[in-house]
């Protein structure tokens, strides 16, 4: 959960929260499904833990793979966007402050979570020893590597490449202010190594950054939720919010996309 003076928040209570929720889908899903149907190969009578299930879209194929002799816990601070399912069993949670399900899991999944999470080396390796032996750990966060990369891909103006830059450096004040950390995707593998696991995958996933895709989409809708930030804590004004924005959706326009890194690690069976 983001939040700041203004009261802005990133959260699944935020009005924009169902807009936010399916783009992070249409981003991340296919993806996501690849990992867990190719790489993890889950299947009939599974157990399977999501955490930060989000808009349940994950939670809801993994009852579909699980079958009727499988079951899926689907935890979040905020789960009313989980949808009703005999097989998925939403429930409230904070995975740092409440007390973690008894069972062991076959799956536990966790995309765009840990990041958020103080003292998330710890844990990475608690998650990892609630799994069954031959189980799965599937670990997805964004990693920033803007500082090599930049943060425009296509030719533009100096106005417009200084705009986006004050954009994106507000975007990452707010969330270093707030506990947000976009080195965390690529040290998950050695701290999960450290911990004594020794079967760990690392698949590397970018999104498109056209205007009008996904990830434009999901940008501007931030440069709305964040406007009091961004107009109070950065230079930008509202002129220059308006040409974000309609840079966002023009598909002659390219951004850099985050790297979505994640870490699959395996538990002997």
């Amino acid at each position: 959960m983001y939040s700041t003076e203004h009261e802005q928040r990133f959260d699944n209570g935020a009005p924009e929260a169902p807009e936010q929720l399916g783009l992070l889908s249409e981003i991340l899903n296919r993806e996501t499904f690849r990992t867990l149907g190719e790489e993890v190969r889950v299947g009939h009578g599974w157990r399977c833990w999501e955490v930060g299930a989000g808009d349940g879209s994950v939670a809801r194929w993994l009852a579909a793979r699980v079958g009727t002799s499988g079951h899926v816990v689907a935890s979040d601070l905020k789960p009313q966007h989980v949808p009703d399912h005999p097989r998925i069993e939403a429930i409230r949670h904070d995975l740092t402050e409440d007390p973690w399900p008894e069972t062991e899991f076959d799956l536990i999944h966790a995309r765009l979570v840990l990041m958020h999470v103080a003292d998330k080396d710890a844990v990475a390796a608690r998650l990892a020893a609630r799994l069954r032996p031959g189980g799965a750990l599937v670990l997805t966060d964004w990693y920033c590597g803007c500082a090599e990369e930049g943060i425009i891909k296509s030719p533009v103006d100096a106005y417009t490449e200084r705009i986006f830059q004050e954009y994106h450096d507000g975007v990452h004040k707010l969330a270093g202010e707030t506990g947000m950390d976009f080195g965390w995707a690529v040290r998950t593998p050695d701290v999960l190594a450290a911990a004594g696991y020794r079967d760990i995958v690392v698949r590397d996933f970018r999104a498109q950054g056209e205007g009008g895709t996904p990830t434009a989409r999901l940008a501007r809708l931030h440069s709305r939720m964040l406007e009091p930030f961004l107009l109070s804590r950065t230079g930008l004004t509202e002129a220059d919010l308006s040409v974000i924005r309609e840079k966002l959706m023009d598909p002659e326009f390219e951004m850099v996309t985050n790297h979505t890194y994640t870490t699959v690690v395996r538990v002997p069976k």
